[in-house]
């Protein structure tokens, strides 16, 4: 009994197995695709995942507020990423 507690222990505190983000056919899709991978993220980490899938990053644009846009680029896709306080907050697909 006590290894199957065990088992099953182990198996709830472990992080479920994500799939390999793969840009979609619809730009519809990126968001939906994308945000679950990077939204809450600090942005240096969120910008690595993007480079390792393909984008390519350009700096982050000035903002006269907290939030701030960086933007990347993959073929014709363009991804905003929207930083507020470090971190991402939503995901825009072009």
């Amino acid at each position: 009994m006590r290894p199957i507690v065990l088992l099953t222990v182990v198996l709830a505190c472990s992080e479920p197995k994500q799939r390999d983000f793969t840009m979609p056919r619809s730009v519809e899709d990126v968001r939906g695709r994308l945000l679950p991978l990077v939204e809450g993220h600090p942005v240096g980490e969120a910008r690595e995942f993007m480079v390792q899938h393909g984008f390519s990053c350009d700096d982050p644009l000035p903002s006269a507020t907290d939030a701030h846009a960086h933007v990347c680029h993959a073929g014709q896709r363009t991804v905003v990423l929207l930083e507020r306080n470090g971190r991402v907050a939503d995901v825009q697909a072009r």
